[in-house]
């Protein structure tokens, strides 16, 4: 029998489209801080309760809602942003559907307040179950504040759809610092459970909120961007090719002042520094697009942050010509250059001054930074020559006696140690062939075992003095939420005020030299993965901590090094690091033999 067709009621149609706009507290919080843009507000505060899913509340000082509009305002499809198919072409505001409050409404409970005046005479109305429950007259300063409490209250499939608290908090954390980024004009704040979080005053000027957001590395190292090309205007920083980092963190892309996700202009950036970074590392950049807005569709999802080009190729090309021009202005230096002469693009530093020559290696024209490990030629000291007739061992004797010990420390459970290749891989005689293994991959596994190993009892080495780090909103969230970890694992950390932490002692595994670059990682890696257990954020702590403390693949390392990794190596022998990554390949002498034809 077909079935009858029914027209859905506004609360369900609204709770459907809801699907589309509304997916995370930081969907509610975007809508809401770009509706307050819009607006033309210059101080825009936000506050969180658990993650935003027990409540958000955006305030602003806009130009606010006229009483008579308040209603309306929350009706689908009603919006001051667009009326006619010209002004959709044409749209340049972040608002223009008509959908989004009407949304929210729809799956929390809603209230919007909002005074067009100057002076404290405001009007208030409340959404319970998608229908108007209550009006008021408040106290409230010219503009709109919005509160949305319970999100999907009435929809627990989407509910439990949401990840961690926390992971829902650092996702709109993440989107208050672009915005910041975009309008560094305006003044943004940040509050959840009751602390600031982050703090952006008006007037700053991209560098500083760079170094506000993504710390001293990035922001000492950027080169301006700037460049036109058949009607497309690109500018803002990119990273020097001298630093790279680790995950895509530090990208950022907008287009007409929006935030966006675009492959092709990744792939575009990516394209123009391969030639001068190492492999798996990746550049930063704030990159600002300006495009007419006929030749940029955005409203090819209810969410905004897709859009399409009418001509992807010229945008490709503009986007790759414009980094690749900067990078090779710095990168085009001969080895006897005292400092970067007829530079257009100067790294944008603060204060701190930057005319070294950054060299680089090139082979099969490729350029890969200085510190790449088959480009280092200084001989291993592991493998020099033994010169027997000096003291070198502990031995005080000469001859057979240091030879004996030499012996004794080539000898491992593992095997006999035969040397180190490329300052990379140990080279092992096993009885039935030779064993080479990654030696970064192996220490991460031995860090690994030993701190995940129920009976290991971690131990400190207190630092003289002590070091001062400063930490940037993000990783001091992330220290703060898993102290107890960090402190189980050796840190003794002290959280100081700003964002400043005093370490006064790490774990014995990890190198002093080194230690605020492993902890900057350790904290990057865990804010980028998220979690939702205890044990499995232990867990991926102890990796990130094994993989950024372990030795480095071109660290050259002495008999006695190679000794001491295979000996603990053979406690909790594994074929893989932590992240499953190979640890050994083996040669069988049954395969040697072969190809030798015996």
């Amino acid at each position: 029998m077909p079935q009858k067709i029914i027209t859905l009621s506004k609360e369900l149609a609204n709770q459907i489209a809801a699907g589309e706009v509304v997916e995370r507290p930081v969907s509610v919080v975007k809508e809401l801080v770009e509706n307050s843009i819009d607006a033309g507000a210059l101080s825009i505060r936000v506050r969180l309760q658990n993650g935003g899913i027990d409540m958000i509340e955006v305030s602003d000082d806009g130009a606010g809602i006229w009483e008579d509009d308040l209603v309306k305002a929350i009706e689908k499809y009603s919006t001051s942003k667009i009326s006619s198919l010209k002004d959709l072409q044409e749209v340049m505001t972040f608002g223009f559907r008509g959908e989004a409050l009407a949304s929210i409404s729809s799956v929390s409970q809603f209230t919007l307040s909002s005074n067009t005046s100057e002076s404290w005479a405001g009007k208030s109305i409340s959404y319970r179950d998608g229908e108007l429950s209550h009006v008021a007259d408040i106290a409230l300063e010219r503009g709109t504040s919005i509160r949305v409490e319970s999100l999907f209250y009435n929809t627990p499939a989407r509910l439990n759809y949401l990840k961690t608290p926390r992971t829902e908090y650092l996702k709109i954390q993440e989107f208050i610092q672009k915005m910041a980024l975009v309008y560094p004009e305006r003044e943004f704040s940040l509050e959840h459970e009751g602390k600031q979080t982050l703090s952006f005053s008006k007037d700053q000027d991209l560098k500083a909120r760079i170094y506000e957001i993504y710390g001293e590395e990035f922001s000492e190292n950027l080169l301006k961007l700037e460049h036109e090309f058949n009607g497309i205007h690109i500018s803002g920083v990119v990273s020097d090719p001298k630093v790279s980092f680790v995950n895509r963190t530090k990208q950022v892309l907008f287009v007409n002042k929006r935030i966006i996700t675009s492959p092709m202009i990744i792939k575009a950036i990516s394209d123009a520094y391969n030639r001068y970074i190492a492999p798996k590392t990746f550049p930063g950049y704030v990159i600002f697009i300006d495009i007419d807005p006929t030749q940029v569709d955005v409203n090819v999802h209810p969410r905004k942050m897709e859009v399409r080009f009418a001509s992807e190729q010229n945008l490709f090309r503009s986007t790759y010509h414009g980094v690749q021009d900067i990078l090779e202005e710095v990168s085009l230096v001969s080895s006897s250059d005292s400092q970067l002469s007829g530079q257009n693009y100067s790294p944008v530093s603060l204060g701190k001054n930057n005319d070294t020559p950054t060299k680089y290696h090139t082979s099969s024209w490729t350029k890969f930074k200085n510190y790449s490990p088959y480009t280092d030629t200084s001989v291993n000291p592991a493998q020099w020559a033994i010169d027997f007739s000096k003291n070198i061992l502990w031995d005080t004797q000469a001859g057979s006696n240091a030879s004996e010990k030499l012996g004794d420390l080539r000898d491992t459970p593992l095997g006999k140690i035969v040397g180190q290749m490329h300052n990379a891989y140990i080279v092992v005689e096993t009885v039935s062939g030779i064993q080479i293994l990654d030696q970064h991959a192996l220490a991460e596994r031995v860090i690994y075992e030993q701190l995940a190993h129920n009976s290991y009892i971690p131990k400190s080495q207190q630092i003289l003095g002590w070091i001062s780090v400063k930490l940037t909103s993000p990783e001091q969230e992330i220290l703060e939420e898993f102290t107890e970890i960090f402190l189980w694992m050796g840190f003794d950390i002290e959280i100081l005020s700003h964002g400043i932490i005093s370490l006064q002692a790490i774990p014995d595994f990890a190198s002093k030299q080194n230690i605020e670059k492993t902890l900057r990682l350790i904290l990057s890696d865990i804010g980028v993965e998220g979690s939702k257990s205890l044990q499995e954020i232990r867990h991926k702590i102890w990796a990130f901590t094994a993989c950024r403390s372990a030795i480095k693949f071109g660290d050259p390392l002495s008999i006695f090094e190679m000794n001491a990794l295979l000996r603990d190596a053979s406690l909790d022998y594994s074929a893989t690091c932590p992240h499953g990554r190979p640890v050994v390949y083996e040669i069988g002498l049954g395969d040697l033999q072969k190809k030798y034809d015996r």
